[in-house]
């Protein structure tokens, strides 16, 4: 199954492939404000359309494929969500660029994406799925390895940022049975439940 495949649900959101329309909609949300302090700078240029354009333009090039989330209550774009460099030969794939408007944190949102990224991987038959987060961002990786990943060490000072300031980086992954077993832990808190392994 390929990254970007429809089905993508659960009870309170659905993701679906980033496009060109929804461009002027996140120039509306607050994503600009959260950019400078969790995003690794890029060549293209150090504001919102520059970075649109590369989240946009990795499904082109094979370097990923990013992700909105909307809310199924009122079909609103509500965040953001990527896979980043999947490799098939390696099988394995990132998680990142994960954003979600400030009304929506805490409210059980992320734990859903997560879980949708990661049902996404294993059908997509990643044997590692991995998060590489900043240091500020302790909400988030603390999240994540509430979830069940595995901290695997730091890398010092390995981004610069969009602000010009260097961060430490945080390496999480799920490897192997750990996927199955996390998104069955993630499945039991939201109330989703996947097929059995060869159903």
């Amino acid at each position: 199954m390929e990254l970007n495949a429809p089905g993508l649900e659960t009870s309170m959101i659905r993701l679906q492939p980033l496009a060109e329309e929804h461009r002027a909609v996140i120039h509306n949300r607050n994503a600009i404000n959260d950019m400078w302090k969790f995003m690794p700078v890029i060549p293209d240029g150090h504001n919102l359309n520059a970075y649109f354009d590369h989240t946009l333009r990795m499904s082109q090039l094979g370097t990923g494929q990013a992700l909105v989330v909307l809310s199924k209550e009122t079909d609103e774009l509500i965040g953001i969500a990527a896979f980043i460099l999947p490799n098939r030969l390696h099988r394995r794939v990132r998680v990142g660029y994960t954003w979600l408007e400030e009304a929506h944190r805490g409210t059980g949102v992320a734990t859903h994406v997560q879980y949708l990224m990661i049902k996404r991987s294993i059908e997509w038959r990643a044997r590692r799925v991995e998060w590489l987060m900043s240091s500020r961002s302790e909400r988030a990786f603390a999240h994540i390895e509430s979830l069940g990943a595995i901290h695997e060490g730091t890398l010092r000072k390995y981004s610069r940022m969009a602000d010009g300031s260097w961060a430490d980086v945080y390496v999480f992954s799920l490897i192997d049975d750990e996927i199955r077993a996390a998104l069955d832990k993630i499945g039991a808190m939201i109330g989703e439940t996947l097929p059995a392994p060869g159903a």
